[in-house]
């Protein structure tokens, strides 16, 4: 499948400030869609007014578009109240800017990271679960949906349990093979996929070499792209497909590693 077709399929990655300074103008000649990164420095730099006038210029030329929030410093599950509201606020103002795109997704983290709740992870489940039932009900009214992304969770039983608690379609799986791969190293896209893999409404794209999350291109690591693809045919869905590639010369790359994977399956055909 040529670039450009998948191109009308999937979503490429960019920061709205590299979006803004450098490849604004590039993306409506191309026709690349964006998944819009509201990093820190992004929501401390930019105001709604600027998100406005993109969001008008988007419209203008077709384009559709995906939102990550921000997840440095974020913990929707902190034990620490404060932490906790404060990161609500920031994810909201990510759903906000999400309603005034018209984004057809919002993906976020958990912010669950062993080496901080191993003696409170009862308390950080209930904190993240209670979180994400108020988020997604935000979603809702924002005209999205959020996707909850795996990240540093080493299996998916935190996911499990938080979807088995919120029955909402305004909250989805965002699943990351490369996190998976990198991250949850002893537990199987398998157990991944039978846990929660009803709840996958987007994918994150980029491979490894099975040791650091190195974003590449489908095809240039190790990552079994084959197997989820696969599974993905077999039960008939069709996520959302966000290429995640962190570099510009590798944008055309996995492209066309996304391709040879939609051309092998049928999936979002």
């Amino acid at each position: 499948m040529d670039a450009e077709k998948v191109m009308r399929k999937a979503f490429v990655s960019c920061p709205f400030d590299m979006l803004v300074d450098k490849y604004l103008d590039r993306l409506i000649e191309t026709g690349i869609n964006p998944e819009i990164g509201l990093n820190r420095a992004v929501l401390n730099r930019f105001s709604m007014p600027d998100f406005v006038k993109v969001a008008t210029i988007f419209r203008n030329h077709g384009v559709r578009c995906t939102i990550h929030g921000p997840f440095t410093d974020i913990s929707a599950g902190a034990i620490d109240e404060e932490v906790r509201q404060a990161s609500m606020r920031r994810i909201r103002t990510a759903l906000d800017i999400a309603a005034v795109f018209e984004a057809r997704t919002v993906v976020c983290h958990s912010g669950y990271d062993y080496r901080q709740y191993l003696d409170a992870e009862a308390q950080w489940l209930e904190n993240i679960t209670a979180s994400l039932q108020e988020l997604s009900e935000y979603a809702s009214k924002a005209g999205t949906c959020l996707m909850l992304e795996n990240v540093f969770e080493p299996d998916p039983r935190f996911h499990e349990k938080i979807f088995s608690a919120i029955d909402s379609s305004s909250l989805g799986f965002c699943l990351d093979l490369g996190h998976l791969k990198v991250f949850s190293p002893d537990s199987t896209l398998d157990q991944w996929l039978s846990a929660v893999g009803h709840r996958i409404g987007e994918l994150h794209i980029h491979d490894n070499l099975g040791q650091d999350d190195d974003h590449l291109p489908v095809g240039q690591g190790v990552c079994d792209f084959d197997s989820l693809f696969a599974w993905l045919e077999k039960n008939h869905m069709c996520p959302v497909l966000t290429l995640e590639a962190h570099d510009e010369d590798a944008v055309f790359p996995s492209l066309q590693g996304l391709g040879n994977l939609l051309e092998r399956y049928s999936v979002c055909r």
